[in-house]
């Protein structure tokens, strides 16, 4: 009896114990009761963003994208057109996807994405968050590691060119010239090129020796300089001993910054007048040809050198004399006071106005704008190759590569030609490079022992000290992928 009472009364509890549970509301996030009233949602996340073959057979393979925060970036195979493309992607099931005026249901609704797409999703509560969809044609594979190299370092717009035996195989372009009109940036689009305009100077310098204007063995001042017109005879004798070859070699000795970075008391001055103060108040810290230090004033110097022989304003020269007749285009020179025609917008990440700079003054030294392109099609001038003329002969190709018998202030050999670096032993592919360095400036290009040669253009320079290594290893990953 007392076994069947206390059966019966564990049947009760469990009993009542079901059915206090079953009074209470299952919850989930976003949907159900809480303490009686609709607990409403507030996910407007997009998530797992792509392109799937079951939704676009045209594509042949599925397409991922890279998302950095509420841009997403994403590539589609060459020759798909980004007209009309379903996307695939994940929401809050309360949540609502609109593109402009449509609904969009994830794997059924077509949506245009040749141009810049912002998609809405609206929480069930009402909040809404945008997204940005860049998609573009091209190699996912290169473009991957690109928009890795974006988000690591915060760069809006990118320009990327490959050219293999004279030929250009690859061309891309990414994010946004201008952030404020959010314009894309594309391959015909210019970007400043910093310290990469020292080769277009070396390349005029070249010109000019080889018109039989200048030896590289000329004095530049001095009454037995080739500016002696210009500057005089009054300056000191230290002055008088640097020749063509050493200002292009950075073994001038010349310490003082006349044209970029610390040179404050040269601001506001025009190209002739930096280089007068810079006789008059500047620094030879070194024998002439001894020692290597890299130094805007050499190539601010050689700007004016290629100027006074030429008769003609630096880029003038370039295209009229060395360019133009080669057929090369989407090279310029830069202003202080923004874009000119077709070039990108520059951002600087630490306050820094990138407009500062008086690339003007000092074209030859970090002046020159270019699109990616272009410099590939300079490259194959240059290059030694077969398929396109070169425009300088072997002799002087063989003099501008050959890296400099000097010795850098640390006392090592000397990583540099004529205008271009050479010598580094973590590139072995790259016969000669070169980089830039200015705020919102960061750029590099590349010639290869095998021709597979490539440039990469910035429109901003983050101060993670490791950018300008990250940036060479994309390249140099780049140039990799197409060997």
């Amino acid at each position: 009896m007392k076994n069947t009472l206390k059966l019966h009364l564990i049947l009760l509890l469990a009993v009542g114990s079901i059915l206090a549970a079953c009074s209470k509301d299952d919850t989930t996030p976003g949907g159900g009761k809480d303490n009686g009233k609709d607990k409403v949602s507030t996910d407007n996340s997009l998530r797992n963003f792509s392109f799937a073959t079951a939704s676009n057979p045209s594509l042949g393979q599925n397409c991922t994208s890279i998302e950095n925060g509420t841009t997403i970036y994403i590539t589609v195979p060459e020759g798909v057109s980004l007209a009309s493309l379903v996307p695939t992607f994940k929401v809050h099931e309360k949540a609502t996807v609109i593109v402009g005026s449509t609904t969009v249901q994830s794997g059924s609704t077509s949506v245009d994405f040749s141009n810049t797409v912002t998609i809405t999703v609206t929480a069930e509560n009402g909040t809404k968050r945008y997204y940005t969809i860049l998609a573009k044609n091209g190699d996912a594979t290169v473009d991957s590691k690109v928009y890795s190299f974006m988000i690591e370092h915060e760069i809006p717009g990118v320009s990327v060119a490959i050219s293999k035996d004279e030929e250009i195989v690859y061309t891309s372009a990414y994010g946004f010239a201008d952030q404020l009109g959010s314009q894309r940036v594309t391959p015909d689009h210019m970007f400043r090129l910093a310290s990469m305009s020292k080769q277009h100077t070396a390349i005029a310098i070249m010109t000019l020796m080889e018109q039989g204007k200048l030896k590289l063995t000329d004095k530049v001042f001095g009454k037995d300089g080739l500016l002696y017109n210009a500057f005089g005879d009054n300056m000191s004798s230290a002055w008088k001993a640097i020749t063509v070859e050493q200002i292009l070699s950075h073994t001038s000795g010349i310490e003082t910054e006349a044209f970029f970075g610390a040179c404050s008391a040269y601001s506001g001055k025009s190209q002739n007048e930096r280089i007068a103060t810079l006789l008059q108040k500047g620094t030879v810290k070194w024998t002439p040809g001894t020692i290597y230090e890299y130094n805007n004033s050499n190539f601010g110097i050689l700007g004016k050198v290629v100027e006074d022989l030429s008769g003609k304003s630096f880029m003038k020269f370039l295209k009229e004399d060395v360019y133009g007749p080669a057929g090369i285009t989407g090279i310029d020179c830069g202003v202080n006071d923004g874009p000119i025609k077709g070039e990108v917008m520059h951002y600087s990440q630490n306050s820094v106005n990138p407009y500062d700079n008086n690339v003007e003054a000092g074209v030859a030294a970090g002046g020159v704008v270019a699109t990616a392109t272009g410099l590939m099609q300079l490259m194959a001038r240059i290059d030694y190759g077969t398929k396109v003329p070169d425009f300088l002969s072997k002799e002087t190709l063989d003099k501008m590569y050959t890296q400099i018998n000097a010795v850098d202030t640390d006392g090592d050999k000397a990583q540099y030609a004529l205008g271009w670096r050479t010598g580094y032993s973590n590139y072995p592919d790259w016969k000669a490079f070169h980089g830039g360095t200015l705020a919102g400036v960061c750029p590099i290009w590349a010639r290869s022992y095998d021709n597979v040669n490539g440039a990469i253009l910035c429109n901003s320079r983050s101060y993670n000290k490791s950018i300008d290594s990250d940036l060479w290893h994309l390249l140099e990953d780049i140039q990799d992928h197409f060997r």
